[in-house]
């Protein structure tokens, strides 16, 4: 596993929500905003308007669930950016603009304690596991693309130009204008490309498809499950299929969730005009009106 400078508090948030299964006889909460925990990855590029995504154990969300319908980016920045550039010295004034600011850090988890003291789960890195922290090490295998071996924590760690406090809320509005994506709540920015949300008008945007919902049915074709409480949609919102069941996943996640009425997603064509941040990794249309 990856570990970011928020690894520690997703860690106990996670051990939090595991303890509580999903709620999905209620529907109370349906519709509140919610933040997908992976947007707390600062490598992190976002999501991709023809997949979905199925959180089910969400501490956010009365019904633990956080369902990412068809969205594209990042709910914790609208316009999403381009990739900041790189750099090595923490703290210098950057050419580009901004000061060079620590990104996140790239150290897979590993056992000290085990008969190999943890080598075989750092062989693909040096092959050394760090007693105290319980990472491997970066030694003389080369750091991910983007990343640099920091000697004083012996961790890869990922530098970028970033302006301090300059970072995009899901409330900015034109105020997000030239403003980095950053890990929510922080000011730490993000290191990957994000495209920009798709067109509001199309309800792709992060409001009309990413919130709290629930699982109001079975997968279309598949037999009625008596042992599960479904729960009733709410007003403004309807049953819709969301997961078929194609025996790869949890068969309890499959099936239909609560959506705001209207919001069926048919095609990457619904993403339509990009406010923000758009390369042809994106979906949807090139806007005139970027960041």
């Amino acid at each position: 596993m990856t570990r970011t400078i928020l690894s520690g508090i997703l860690a106990v948030l996670s051990v939090a929500a595991i303890g509580a299964l999903p709620l999905a006889c209620q529907s109370g909460g349906v519709g509140d905003p919610c933040t997908p925990e992976d947007e707390y990855n600062p490598q992190f590029a976002g999501f991709k308007v023809t997949e979905e995504n199925i959180e089910s154990r969400s501490f956010q969300c009365q019904t633990r669930i956080c369902l990412v319908n068809h969205f594209q980016g990042r709910t914790s920045c609208p316009l999403g950016h381009e990739a900041p550039t790189a750099c090595s010295t923490p703290g210098e004034k950057c050419a580009s603009g901004g000061t060079c600011s620590q990104a996140g850090t790239f150290a897979p988890d590993c056992d000290p304690s085990a008969p190999d003291g943890g080598q075989a789960a750092c062989a693909a890195y040096g092959g050394k596991c760090n007693k105290q922290g319980k990472f491997c090490e970066c030694t003389a295998v080369p750091c991910p693309t983007g990343f640099t071996c920091d000697a004083k924590t012996k961790q890869c760690t990922a530098y970028v130009c970033h302006t301090p406090n300059a970072c995009q809320t899901t409330e900015g509005g034109d105020a997000n204008k030239g403003k980095d994506c950053c890990i929510p709540g922080t000011d730490t920015p993000v290191v990957a490309s994000v495209c920009g949300q798709c067109d509001a008008k199309r309800k792709r945007d992060a409001a009309d498809a990413v919130y709290c919902s629930c699982r109001c049915g079975v997968a279309d074709g598949e037999p009625d499950d008596p042992n599960f409480n479904f729960c009733a949609c709410p007003n403004g919102f309807e049953c819709a299929q969301i997961r078929r069941d194609v025996g790869i996943s949890d068969k309890q996640i499959t099936g239909k969730y609560c959506i705001k009425t209207g919001s069926t997603y048919t095609s990457k064509a619904d993403c339509g005009s990009v406010k923000g941040y758009w390369d042809p990794s994106c979906d949807g249309a090139e806007s005139a009106n970027l960041n």
